[in-house]
């Protein structure tokens, strides 16, 4: 397989912005799940991201902390 073949079926990671708009809420309460650790995350650095599948994951258990990993 080609790197591109890869790529194609890697998890999309979203950023809080992405999430405020998808679930139509405040980013500043995206942030406040995030920190109370009731949605699952992607450190990179200092930054989070949200990785796609564990978001849907999170959204099909009703927006529930034991969603996610």
């Amino acid at each position: 397989m080609n790197g591109s073949a890869t790529s194609a079926t890697a998890s999309r990671l979203l950023t809080a912005d992405d999430l405020a708009l998808r679930w139509q809420i405040p980013k500043s309460h995206v942030y406040r799940l995030t920190r109370e650790g009731k949605l699952p995350t992607v450190k990179l650095g200092r930054y989070c991201r949200y990785d796609l599948r564990q978001v849907e994951a999170f959204e099909a258990a009703g927006g529930t902390a034991g969603a996610g990993a």
